[in-house]
């Protein structure tokens, strides 16, 4: 999601993805040495402020604002090349059944797999920042500050959209989901693929909010809960759970009244298959989401969060970028 020096030397991808972005960088800086040339007025873009936008972004999109879970997901995300609409990938059914007897003569069943196809579309988020070109020549001597300000808070907007959009699915501007052969992403909270567990009336019946609640009663319903995903669904991975801000300042209660304890956070924070318990401001009231962080979930990218100078076609057009 992020261009450093450790993705670009461990990925080609990344790598051909940050030389497009210097070759976007250099055209629009070509387009205003040809401002100078014919008229004497440029707005070169100096390579110390792409640095410092680049660093920006990397600063904000590390930032836990409530949204852990993305923290989570930029470690494992992987690139893509950036003409993939959509990457597919195959799903293998069980194969194979055993017999067993004393001479190994019985006749032996054959079997194989049966493959069925899903996959992921790669849309593409942008937003944008732009200073009237006068604006630009104040900037020269004050550094460019203003345009770090922007960058800086255009990078926070699209941290949020993107984990807005793991939350709740791709949408256009008119709020359809995007569809690409056939696939969509509707996010964790709505996506078919995604195994949904009712803690309301129809379900488990538990409201992990509510103060009154014994720590005997929120460890049965908590084991509950994962028992679902570990027993029934035979998920065998150890699983990192994003509780609400609500749930998370409740279990903050010792789980003892008659002795020193530990809190409720870090007894359920034991149990079998709970690799770890942490808050996002993403979730409310009674929400909470469990993610394998084993690169069962990979984030795909088509092109790192960074900020591209638009060519201006007259020399008193706006400075405009895009990120």
């Amino acid at each position: 999601m992020i261009f450093t020096k450790k993705n670009i030397a461990k990925s080609v991808l990344c790598a051909n993805q940050y030389k497009d972005v210097q070759m976007q960088r250099n055209a629009a800086n070509l387009h205003e040495a040809q401002h100078k040339k014919i008229i004497g007025n440029a707005g070169l873009i100096p390579q110390d402020l792409y640095q410092d936008f680049d660093r920006d972004v990397v600063e904000v999109m590390r930032l836990d604002q409530g949204d852990a879970f993305l923290n989570d997901l930029l470690a494992m995300s992987k690139s893509t090349n950036i003409g993939k609409l959509v990457v597919k990938n195959s799903r293998a059914s069980d194969a194979g059944s055993t017999q067993t007897s004393m001479s190994g003569q019985t006749d032996i069943k054959m079997d194989q797999t049966e493959k069925s196809y899903d996959g992921a579309i790669v849309p593409i988020t942008d937003s944008g920042f732009g200073r009237n070109w006068r604006e630009m020549e104040a900037g020269r001597s004050e550094g460019y500050d203003a345009l770090l300000d922007d960058n800086r808070e255009i990078a926070i907007t699209m941290r949020e959209s993107l984990a807005d959009q793991f939350l709740d699915g791709h949408v256009d501007k008119n709020g359809n989901f995007i569809v690409v052969d056939t696939l969509s992403w509707k996010g964790m909270r709505n996506d078919s693929r995604v195994a949904s567990i009712d803690l309301g009336a129809g379900g488990i019946n538990f409201d992990f909010t509510d103060t009154a609640q014994t720590f005997t009663a929120i460890q049965n319903a908590w084991k509950e809960m994962r028992d679902i995903m570990w027993l029934t669904e035979l998920c065998n991975k150890n699983l990192t759970y994003y509780v609400s801000n609500e749930i998370a300042s409740n279990m903050e209660r010792e789980s003892s009244e008659s002795f020193d304890s530990k809190e409720i956070l870090q007894r359920l924070a034991g149990l079998q298959k709970v690799a770890s318990i942490k808050s996002t401001s993403k979730l409310s009231g009674n929400e909470i989401m469990a993610i394998p962080l084993d690169g069962t979930v990979q984030p795909l990218v088509g092109m790192g969060t960074t900020t591209i100078a638009m060519p201006r076609p007259l020399y008193n057009s706006n400075h405009d970028f895009v990120m």
